[in-house]
């Protein structure tokens, strides 16, 4: 299995790589919602970690693309975004789990199972 981390921060890709990777799972990098969504058409990935706020095309743009293209790829989404609104946009935007920064290693890594439904 596979996860696409898509992260402004090279620091958080590098944190949630090492997590996604501790469950035996694979992963690929973007760093922005361009290069994530480009990489959606060459790689097929089992889960999605994208962060809200990026330069370029932000998560929730990432996540409007994806629902108007149909995909069906969980999404888990970062962010330190804590306002009601953007949670539910987010929900309403299709989002399996929505989790705020700072990140907690624990929460990461049963969302992750929960969205591949792995134990």
């Amino acid at each position: 299995m596979k996860v696409l981390i898509i992260d402004d921060s090279n620091f958080q890709r590098k944190i949630v790589k090492s997590l996604v990777e501790s469950l035996g799972l694979k992963s690929i990098e973007a760093e922005n919602g361009d290069i994530g969504l480009n990489m959606l058409k060459s790689e097929r990935v089992d889960c999605i970690v994208l962060d809200l706020l990026m330069p370029g095309k932000s998560g929730i743009e990432v996540l409007q693309e994806l629902k108007s293209e149909g995909n069906t790829i969980p999404v888990i989404v970062l962010s330190a975004d804590i306002q009601k609104t953007t949670r539910e946009n987010v929900d309403q935007l299709g989002a399996h789990i929505f989790i705020n920064k700072p990140l907690k290693k624990e929460e990461l890594i049963s969302s992750i199972k929960s969205a591949l439904k792995i134990s």
